[in-house]
Protein backbone atom coordinates (compact mmCIF):
# COMPACT_ATOMS: atom_id res chain seq x y z
CA UNK A 1 0.00 0.00 0.00
CA UNK A 2 2.72 2.18 1.00
CA UNK A 3 4.30 1.62 -2.35
CA UNK A 4 1.06 2.15 -4.22
CA UNK A 5 1.07 5.56 -2.31
CA UNK A 6 4.85 6.49 -3.44
CA UNK A 7 3.92 5.93 -6.92
CA UNK A 8 0.85 8.14 -6.80
CA UNK A 9 2.95 10.62 -5.33
CA UNK A 10 5.60 10.11 -8.44
CA UNK A 11 3.05 10.61 -10.99
CA UNK A 12 1.43 13.77 -9.48
CA UNK A 13 4.04 15.40 -9.65
CA UNK A 14 5.29 14.37 -13.19
CA UNK A 15 1.71 15.52 -14.08
CA UNK A 16 1.89 18.89 -12.54
CA UNK A 17 5.34 19.30 -13.87
CA UNK A 18 3.55 18.52 -17.47
CA UNK A 19 1.21 21.06 -16.39
CA UNK A 20 3.99 23.41 -16.19
CA UNK A 21 5.40 22.32 -19.39
CA UNK A 22 2.37 23.18 -21.23
CA UNK A 23 2.22 26.48 -20.25
CA UNK A 24 6.08 27.11 -21.09
CA UNK A 25 7.49 26.92 -17.55
CA UNK A 26 8.92 23.33 -17.21
CA UNK A 27 10.20 22.98 -14.10
CA UNK A 28 9.89 20.68 -11.23
CA UNK A 29 9.85 23.10 -8.41
CA UNK A 30 6.75 24.58 -9.84
CA UNK A 31 5.80 21.09 -10.00
CA UNK A 32 6.21 20.44 -6.02
CA UNK A 33 4.46 23.71 -5.40
CA UNK A 34 1.12 23.11 -7.60
CA UNK A 35 1.36 19.17 -5.72
CA UNK A 36 1.36 21.13 -2.51
CA UNK A 37 -1.31 23.74 -3.19
CA UNK A 38 -3.81 20.55 -4.20
CA UNK A 39 -2.70 18.05 -0.86
CA UNK A 40 -4.02 21.08 1.19
CA UNK A 41 -7.18 21.94 -1.01
CA UNK A 42 -8.27 17.96 -0.26
CA UNK A 43 -7.21 18.55 3.26
CA UNK A 44 -8.74 21.89 4.02
CA UNK A 45 -11.89 20.39 5.49
CA UNK A 46 -9.44 18.91 8.26
CA UNK A 47 -7.86 22.29 8.83
CA UNK A 48 -10.97 24.15 9.09
CA UNK A 49 -12.03 21.43 12.00
CA UNK A 50 -8.87 21.58 13.43
CA UNK A 51 -8.75 25.34 13.32
CA UNK A 52 -12.53 25.62 14.88
CA UNK A 53 -11.43 22.71 17.37
CA UNK A 54 -8.05 24.75 18.83
CA UNK A 55 -10.30 28.00 18.99
CA UNK A 56 -12.86 26.35 21.73
CA UNK A 57 -10.21 24.72 23.70
CA UNK A 58 -8.42 28.08 24.27
CA UNK A 59 -11.59 29.75 25.12
CA UNK A 60 -12.59 26.41 27.44
CA UNK A 61 -9.07 26.51 29.21
CA UNK A 62 -10.12 28.42 32.02
CA UNK A 63 -12.65 26.35 33.14
CA UNK A 64 -10.72 23.56 32.72
CA UNK A 65 -8.08 24.89 34.57
CA UNK A 66 -10.99 25.38 37.09
CA UNK A 67 -11.74 22.11 37.15
CA UNK A 68 -8.33 20.75 37.74
CA UNK A 69 -7.94 23.20 40.78
CA UNK A 70 -11.14 22.03 42.07
CA UNK A 71 -10.06 18.18 41.59
CA UNK A 72 -6.72 18.60 42.14
CA UNK A 73 -6.95 15.37 44.78
CA UNK A 74 -9.15 13.40 42.31
CA UNK A 75 -7.35 13.04 38.81
CA UNK A 76 -10.80 10.52 37.67
CA UNK A 77 -12.93 12.94 38.77
CA UNK A 78 -11.06 15.76 37.07
CA UNK A 79 -10.79 13.64 34.04
CA UNK A 80 -14.69 13.48 34.22
CA UNK A 81 -15.68 16.48 34.44
CA UNK A 82 -13.13 17.68 31.68
CA UNK A 83 -14.67 15.26 29.39
CA UNK A 84 -17.95 16.50 30.33
CA UNK A 85 -17.10 19.88 29.55
CA UNK A 86 -15.21 18.59 26.06
CA UNK A 87 -18.84 17.58 25.47
CA UNK A 88 -21.25 20.20 26.36
CA UNK A 89 -18.62 22.48 24.15
CA UNK A 90 -18.74 20.33 21.15
CA UNK A 91 -15.07 19.92 21.34
CA UNK A 92 -13.15 17.25 20.11
CA UNK A 93 -9.46 16.77 22.14
CA UNK A 94 -8.31 14.56 18.98
CA UNK A 95 -9.53 17.29 16.22
CA UNK A 96 -6.01 19.00 16.11
CA UNK A 97 -4.19 15.68 15.61
CA UNK A 98 -6.63 14.83 12.16
CA UNK A 99 -4.61 16.82 9.94
CA UNK A 100 -0.69 15.82 11.19
CA UNK A 101 -2.07 11.95 10.77
CA UNK A 102 -3.33 12.37 7.34
CA UNK A 103 0.10 13.90 6.75
CA UNK A 104 2.47 11.96 7.83
CA UNK A 105 1.74 9.16 5.05
CA UNK A 106 2.34 11.33 2.43
CA UNK A 107 5.44 13.49 3.82
CA UNK A 108 7.19 9.66 4.10
CA UNK A 109 6.01 8.71 0.71
CA UNK A 110 7.33 12.03 -0.93
CA UNK A 111 10.64 11.61 0.97
CA UNK A 112 10.62 8.02 -0.61
CA UNK A 113 9.59 9.40 -3.73
CA UNK A 114 12.05 12.70 -4.26
CA UNK A 115 14.79 10.19 -3.24
CA UNK A 116 14.55 7.83 -6.35
CA UNK A 117 12.77 10.47 -8.54
CA UNK A 118 15.82 12.47 -9.59
CA UNK A 119 18.32 9.69 -9.82
CA UNK A 120 19.00 9.02 -13.46
CA UNK A 121 19.67 5.79 -12.51
CA UNK A 122 16.36 4.68 -11.26
CA UNK A 123 14.50 6.92 -13.57
CA UNK A 124 17.18 7.04 -16.70
CA UNK A 125 14.18 8.39 -19.21
CA UNK A 126 11.50 10.01 -16.69
CA UNK A 127 13.06 12.84 -15.51
CA UNK A 128 14.35 15.64 -17.27
CA UNK A 129 17.16 16.62 -15.03
CA UNK A 130 17.78 19.91 -17.02
CA UNK A 131 14.52 21.13 -14.93
CA UNK A 132 15.12 19.77 -11.96
CA UNK A 133 16.40 22.76 -10.47
CA UNK A 134 14.36 25.66 -8.96
CA UNK A 135 15.84 28.87 -8.07
CA UNK A 136 18.90 28.53 -6.28
CA UNK A 137 18.32 24.97 -5.93
CA UNK A 138 20.71 22.68 -8.45
CA UNK A 139 18.66 19.23 -7.65
CA UNK A 140 15.86 19.03 -5.78
CA UNK A 141 16.63 15.47 -4.80
CA UNK A 142 19.28 16.34 -3.06
CA UNK A 143 19.75 18.18 0.49
CA UNK A 144 20.37 22.17 0.79
CA UNK A 145 22.41 22.49 3.29
CA UNK A 146 21.40 26.22 4.35
CA UNK A 147 18.84 28.35 2.73
CA UNK A 148 15.91 25.68 2.38
CA UNK A 149 16.78 24.60 6.24
CA UNK A 150 16.15 27.98 7.75
CA UNK A 151 13.65 29.03 5.65
CA UNK A 152 12.03 25.49 6.99
CA UNK A 153 12.49 26.91 10.12
CA UNK A 154 11.23 30.34 10.01
CA UNK A 155 7.87 28.92 8.27
CA UNK A 156 7.25 26.27 10.76
CA UNK A 157 7.56 29.02 13.86
CA UNK A 158 5.08 31.24 11.98
CA UNK A 159 2.90 28.31 11.09
CA UNK A 160 2.67 27.37 14.96
CA UNK A 161 2.82 30.53 16.42
CA UNK A 162 -0.78 31.19 14.19
CA UNK A 163 -2.23 28.18 14.76
CA UNK A 164 -0.88 28.19 18.92
CA UNK A 165 -2.40 31.68 19.63
CA UNK A 166 -2.12 33.40 22.91
CA UNK A 167 -0.85 31.18 25.50
CA UNK A 168 0.49 30.45 29.26
CA UNK A 169 1.14 27.16 28.56
CA UNK A 170 5.28 26.76 29.32
CA UNK A 171 5.52 23.74 27.27
CA UNK A 172 3.76 25.20 24.67
CA UNK A 173 6.09 27.83 24.14
CA UNK A 174 9.46 25.64 24.42
CA UNK A 175 8.01 23.64 21.70
CA UNK A 176 7.50 26.68 19.59
CA UNK A 177 11.28 27.55 19.52
CA UNK A 178 12.19 24.05 19.64
CA UNK A 179 10.33 22.15 17.09
CA UNK A 180 11.22 24.42 13.69
CA UNK A 181 14.58 24.07 14.82
CA UNK A 182 14.85 20.25 15.24
CA UNK A 183 12.10 20.63 11.57
CA UNK A 184 14.84 22.40 9.90
CA UNK A 185 17.77 20.25 11.16
CA UNK A 186 16.55 17.08 9.65
CA UNK A 187 15.53 18.95 6.47
CA UNK A 188 19.50 19.49 6.13
CA UNK A 189 19.61 15.30 4.97
CA UNK A 190 16.28 15.52 3.29
CA UNK A 191 15.88 15.97 -0.35
CA UNK A 192 15.46 19.96 -1.01
CA UNK A 193 11.74 18.70 -2.84
CA UNK A 194 10.40 17.49 0.45
CA UNK A 195 12.02 20.68 2.15
CA UNK A 196 10.13 23.25 -0.42
CA UNK A 197 7.15 21.16 0.18
CA UNK A 198 7.19 21.52 3.99
CA UNK A 199 7.85 25.20 3.10
CA UNK A 200 5.19 25.87 0.85
CA UNK A 201 2.97 23.43 3.58
CA UNK A 202 3.53 26.01 6.05
CA UNK A 203 2.92 29.29 4.20
CA UNK A 204 -0.48 28.06 3.42
CA UNK A 205 -1.51 27.19 6.63
CA UNK A 206 -0.02 29.89 8.16
CA UNK A 207 -2.98 31.54 5.73
CA UNK A 208 -5.34 29.24 6.37
CA UNK A 209 -5.48 29.88 9.59
CA UNK A 210 -5.85 33.41 9.54
CA UNK A 211 -8.50 33.34 7.13
CA UNK A 212 -10.28 30.54 9.15
CA UNK A 213 -9.98 31.96 12.76
CA UNK A 214 -11.05 35.81 11.13
CA UNK A 215 -14.40 34.25 9.70
CA UNK A 216 -17.27 35.78 10.92
CA UNK A 217 -19.83 33.53 13.02
CA UNK A 218 -18.23 29.86 12.72
CA UNK A 219 -17.13 29.70 16.88
CA UNK A 220 -20.52 29.84 18.49
CA UNK A 221 -20.09 31.93 21.97
CA UNK A 222 -22.67 29.20 23.48
CA UNK A 223 -20.10 26.69 23.47
CA UNK A 224 -18.26 27.83 26.28
CA UNK A 225 -21.27 29.11 28.35
CA UNK A 226 -22.69 26.83 31.07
Amino acid sequence: MFASLVNFISNSIQFFYEVTASIGFPNYGLAIILFTVVVKMFLFPLTSTQVRSMKKMQEIQPKIMEIQTKYKKDPQKAQQAVMELYQKAGVNPFAGCLPLLVQMPILFALFSSLRVFFDPVQHPAYVNLDHAHFLWIKNLGAPDPWILPILVAGFTFLQQKISMGPSNDQTQKTMLYIMPLMIAWFSRSFPSGLALYWVMYSIISSLEHLVIRRTPGRIKEEAVQK
